[in-house]
């Protein structure tokens, strides 16, 4: 499961690190990205391209754009037969860039009660998830969409939840969006992120609510 993500940097330091062809993309860092939500896209046509897509992919053939708070993550097991997913996964793939993202610990003593924990990778470096994305019209709207790959949690990760977000590694993100790439050599892309690559902490309960983002939501909390 991934419900909420952080992306700290500009997009100088995306076009830098992704090797984007567009200089007016317009972005601010977001720290507690939220479905529903516009953010950065990372596509592949005659080069790499980014565009704002909203969080919750919309199927081209969805009757109400409404199912999208039901499609934010899609399963890595089953993306490629899934009939919300399968298009999107043959041809339309993209990144998802990011800085960390958000589980929520649950207590041992009383189940209601949940910890927020940011997750990064150790050095803090920007990363992308596995992603697809969709175009749905009607009449004249036009909605671009986007979705989160995920899969089983790696061992560090499953005190919090079963399942993460795949984070590509970054020799494998051409091959993600490469049209060409076979589909048994994309599902093994879609695997757990190694242990050591990452760190977790808790941090305020202000990221409980969408409407807060600052910087304050990745601030680790003193113990």
């Amino acid at each position: 499961m991934c419900g909420r993500y952080v992306l700290a940097q500009d997009y100088e330091e995306l076009k830098k690190r992704f090797g984007l062809e567009l200089s007016d993309f317009s972005m601010k860092p977001s720290y507690n990205i939220a479905p529903g939500q516009a953010n950065p896209v990372i596509t592949n046509g005659s080069g790499r391209t980014i565009k704002a897509m909203k969080w919750g992919l919309i199927p081209h053939w969805a009757k109400d754009p409404r199912i999208a708070y039901k499609m934010i993550n899609a399963r890595s097991e089953t993306v490629a037969e899934k009939p919300g997913y399968r298009d999107a996964f043959k041809n339309k793939r993209c990144l998802i860039p990011a800085s960390g993202f958000y589980e929520w610990q649950k207590s041992a003593s009383d189940p209601k009660k949940k910890t927020p924990i940011h997750i990064r990778l150790k050095k803090s470096e920007l990363f992308a998830f596995a992603g697809l994305w969709s175009l749905w019209i009607k009449n004249e709207s036009e909605i671009f969409s986007y979705t989160i790959i995920t899969t089983e949690a790696n061992n560090y990760l499953k005190v919090y939840h079963d399942r993460m977000p795949v984070i590509l590694n970054k020799s494998d993100e051409s091959l993600w969006l490469d049209h060409h790439t076979p589909s048994v050599e994309l599902q093994s892309l879609l695997v757990p992120c190694a242990d050591e690559r990452l760190e977790a902490y808790e941090v305020s309960k202000l990221v409980n609510a969408p409407r807060n983002n600052s910087e304050e939501c990745i601030a680790k909390v003193q113990e």
